[in-house]
């Protein structure tokens, strides 16, 4: 009976203005990484830069990563999941504001590496505190409308990207990111901090009070109990307690779902579309933005797609079907590079647009989801840290690697190995992932991080 009136829980306006307030977050993140991808083509003459130092500028942002997600885990716990998003903001625009006046190197990789940090820590507080604040029916909505975000974020950046192409003005392709950061920041002065966080620091009654103006209707009452007794203060977790036994089941399977979100090759997609064109045969930079823009559409519609889905279908089997069907995807566009068919042009577009769309159906919304379910309130921030510090390693990785990869193994031999890889994640997937839809973070607690 307690699960079915938790079912029922319907949100406010003041929940849906708090949601996008930290959804913002995902389209900067969306925005500062992917504007490289057409800012890239007018920085290397610019500056003067090799292959290395092209590399290094689109993977510099990914180090910034890995340490904002190191010190996003202690901030969202020790100063709550609002005063962290507040951070990434101010972070976000201080990049951009570097970025859009760089006049060397040396600076361009000072912007980079701060809003590197920035999409570092919200990546993990943003999708942390709208888990937090959201009814379980809506939950898989709300967290993966943070993905969606992104997938808006990158969209907007092939935009403006394509639309100072022509005039090569790549200042205003970093600069024109500061926006968003600076409505986040306002926002967030009109928008309350995560109940369980309050209820993990004492403050029962205003975190009861933030409740009434997140829910309608009392059906939520019913849970009060078991969230005060899930964030009781004297639960608090250390690093011990989240490398215990008990807990290295739910911890393995966030690390590696993490991972499989980047050694698939998703961010070689968004960082190097416009290369990957060029190399398939298109025969200039604003015709290579173009197409790029095409896969940024796709991305955001299906990912609105999966949004709809995921409290309908299950977290499970959107993986599944994602997983599968990148592994085609890249089958398909491996072979067409393997035995250069003078349509190549055009199977390089709809085998990347397919493959992106079954990313977005799956491992790009429902990871960020997942990860903030899993794991039980004490070590939540912990263990979120360590998963989204796997992802950015990961994606780093994978980044600085791929023009690499081209060169050593050609275009047909660097896809077929991310289709491969993503076969060994649909395994994963099968074989481990639980299915969390419906459910409380506490039944989910009870359930699978016991």
């Amino acid at each position: 009976m307690v699960r079915q009136k938790v079912i029922k829980e319907k949100f406010t306006a003041y929940l849906l203005i708090a949601v996008i307030t930290a959804t913002l977050g995902g389209l900067l993140f969306g925005y500062f990484t992917a504007a490289i991808s057409g800012a890239l083509i007018f920085l290397a003459p610019a500056f003067h830069l090799d292959v290395f130092e092209q590399g290094v500028v689109v993977s510099l942002i990914l180090i910034g990563c890995v340490f904002g997600a190191v010190i996003a885990g202690p901030c969202t716990e020790f100063v709550g999941r609002k005063k962290t998003l507040a951070l990434s903001a101010a972070l976000f625009i201080i990049g951009g504001c570097i970025l859009a006046v760089c006049d060397s190197y040396t600076t361009l990789l000072i912007g980079r590496f701060i809003s590197g940090l920035a999409v570092g820590i919200t990546s993990l507080a943003a999708p942390l505190y709208i888990s937090e604040i959201s009814p379980p029916r809506y939950r898989g909505m709300f967290v993966s409308s943070y993905q969606l975000a992104i997938t808006f974020g990158i969209l907007l950046s092939f935009f403006v990207n394509y639309c100072f192409s022509a005039s090569g003005s790549w200042r205003w392709m970093f600069a024109i990111g500061i926006l968003p950061a600076l409505l986040q920041m306002i926002a967030l002065f009109f928008v309350a901090e995560t109940p369980p966080w309050l209820f993990k620091q004492g403050l029962e009654e205003k975190a009861i009070g933030i409740l009434q103006k997140l829910r309608h209707g009392k059906n939520w009452m019913n849970q009060i109990d078991a969230m005060k007794s899930v964030a009781s203060p004297h639960k608090t977790g250390t690093w011990k307690t989240l490398f215990s036994p008990k807990l290295r089941f739910v911890l393995i399977i966030g690390f590696l779902l993490s991972v499989f979100q980047q050694i698939t090759g998703i961010n070689t997609v968004i960082y190097y579309a416009p290369k990957i064109f060029e190399i398939a045969g298109f025969p200039s930079a604003t015709s290579a933005l173009v197409a790029t823009l095409g896969v940024g559409i796709v991305n955001f519609l299906v990912t609105i797609l999966s949004v709809y889905l995921l409290d309908r279908v299950g977290r499970r089997s959107l993986l599944l079907v994602g997983a599968l069907g990148m592994a085609v995807s890249l089958l398909v566009l491996a072979f067409a590079f393997f035995v250069s068919t003078p349509f190549i042009d055009k199977i390089a577009v709809l085998s990347l647009m397919a493959y992106v769309s079954f990313f977005a159906i799956g491992l790009g919304p429902v990871t960020w989801v997942l990860l903030s379910e899993i794991y039980p309130l004490k070590v939540r921030s912990k263990a979120m840290s360590t998963a989204i510090f796997a992802n950015w390693g990961f994606n780093y990785l994978v980044s600085l690697t791929f023009l690499d990869l081209i060169q050593g193994l050609k275009a047909q031999g660097t896809f077929l190995l991310f289709a491969v890889i993503s076969l060994i994640a649909f395994w994963f997937i099968h074989r481990f992932i639980p299915e969390t839809r419906g459910k409380s973070l506490e039944e989910i607690e009870s359930h699978i991080a016991r």
